[in-house]
């Protein structure tokens, strides 16, 4: 059976992105992150600057984290279903989020390597366009059962619920999109590409741990998804600091 509610939401995460390459090229960005400090002689070549669209450049990347998100659950919940088709392919019962977007960025970096590309300059090339596509998936919750959140009498009403809820996936989508903006206006002042990537890891990583406070659980305690998202941001917030630190010692 055809989850269609799943299959629209892919389809938007792409979509919208690609149609927004044509206000944010991927080519203008790489060059504009070309800093040669983290990315080595490969930012030298003339291919540095090719234009590429977004579907090209990110369907492989796309496939890898879904791949390795969705083994990362199965390890942790069920290792037994490791193997089994069917039950790999039931997207709807878990992917782990972050293993699938360290999947997604090795992969992309691997291929910019290969194109003679810098991996950092590819990498922080991708990510505004990347994050559009993520604020776009969460925010299409109202396609997947509705959007979860706490009850409140400003939200919508999922089917069968009597209660409104409040959107707290919208909510995070609209952040992540503000995020993404302001990443791409960071990257017209020629800043480097490690502190546009780890400014884009704080983006989505703290989005995600507010955001998951409000979201359903079982138990008191944080889920999973949510202790790594707070463990990501700290790390985030350590390289962009590092990164800060880095940019303003003196040349020698």
């Amino acid at each position: 059976m055809i989850d269609f509610g799943l299959l629209l939401s892919v389809i938007l995460a792409f979509g919208v992105p690609s149609l927004l390459a044509q206000r944010w090229p991927i080519a203008s960005f790489g060059e504009l992150s070309g800093d040669q400090s983290e990315a080595g002689p490969e930012s030298h070549s003339p291919q540095s600057g090719q234009h590429i669209t977004f579907i090209d450049a990110v369907l492989a990347s796309g496939a890898a984290a879904v791949l390795v998100g969705r083994l990362a659950t199965l390890a942790l919940d069920d290792p037994s279903a490791i193997g089994k088709i069917q039950d790999m392919l039931i997207i709807r019962s878990g992917v782990e989020f972050w293993p699938g977007v360290a999947a997604a960025a090795a992969w992309s970096a691997f291929a910019a390597k290969r194109a003679g590309v810098g991996p950092l300059i590819r990498v922080a090339a991708l990510l505004p366009l990347t994050m559009v596509g993520y604020a776009v998936y969460e925010s299409s919750c109202v396609f997947r059962s509705g959007c979860a959140g706490p009850v409140s009498s400003i939200g919508l009403r999922p089917d069968g619920l009597g209660a409104r809820l409040f959107p707290v996936g919208i909510v995070m989508g609209i952040a992540v999109v503000l995020g993404a903006v302001a990443l791409h206006r960071l990257a017209q002042y020629r800043v480097s590409s490690p502190l546009v990537v780890s400014c884009g890891m704080l983006v989505v990583a703290a989005v995600r741990s507010i955001g998951s406070f409000w979201l359903p659980k079982l138990g008191d305690g944080l889920t999973r998804q949510h202790q790594t998202s707070l463990g990501v941001a700290a790390v985030a917030v350590v390289l962009v600091g590092a990164t800060l630190l880095r940019s303003r010692r003196p040349a020698h």
